[in-house]
């Protein structure tokens, strides 16, 4: 992984190491290569359920979370379906409207206190023109956010309530003590007093 210079550091591009290590696990660019991509990040600070993406509008930033959490979601005739979360070192943003310029039909909105980096398209396809790690980066990221999209569809239509818990739980341990029980139980597709009852039996089986 490339070491972050502190000749970098200054007032107008300030860094932090998840960001750097977001960046470097996917793709390993040096020094250089790297100081030019956190230049086009622009920092944002969001209070708990702000929206930076509302259905309607077009997808004009993709974003990576530096402190806190995103929730991704949409709205049917049932309410609200949380789609998936983003913490932190994770990117998100509604990828088809992003490349398109198409609007959306996705809601983004801050779960608590986040602090985000923003990438615009213009600086994106700026960064594809520089060279082809840049390219390759921008790849995993969108298969990435395919991958989870097809994920989540998948399992709301193919697994039981519980198994699609635990395996939320699996991935973001602590995501009970982050996440309101209804943005859970949005994402499962059930009710809260459902996930409430799921709850019970997973801590029965283990006691």
């Amino acid at each position: 992984m490339a070491t972050f210079p502190l000749k970098a550091y200054t007032a107008d591009v300030i860094m932090y190491d998840i960001i750097i290590n977001a960046l470097t696990r996917l793709v390993e660019f040096d020094e250089e290569e790297l100081f030019y991509f956190l230049k086009l990040l622009k920092p944002r600070m969001l209070n708990k359920n702000d929206f930076i993406l509302e259905a309607g509008e077009i997808c004009k930033t993709m974003v990576i979370v530096n402190r806190g959490g995103l929730r991704y979601f949409s709205l049917n005739d049932k309410g609200e379906q949380s789609n998936w979360f983003a913490f932190e070192g994770e990117w998100l943003g509604d990828y088809e409207s992003f490349l398109t310029r198409q609007p959306s039909s996705h809601f983004i909105q801050a779960i608590e206190a986040t602090e985000i980096f923003s990438l615009s398209y213009d600086d994106m396809q700026q960064l594809y023109a520089k060279g082809v790690k840049y390219e390759r980066f921008g790849r995993l990221i969108a298969e990435n956010l395919f991958i989870k999209a097809e994920r989540s569809r998948n399992e709301l239509t193919s697994l039981p309530a519980e198994q699609r818990y635990l395996n939320l739980i699996k991935d973001h341990p602590d995501i009970l003590k982050r996440i309101p029980v209804q943005h859970i139980a949005t994402y499962l597709g059930i009710q809260p007093q459902s996930l409430s009852r799921i709850r019970r039996n997973i801590a029965s089986r283990k006691s």
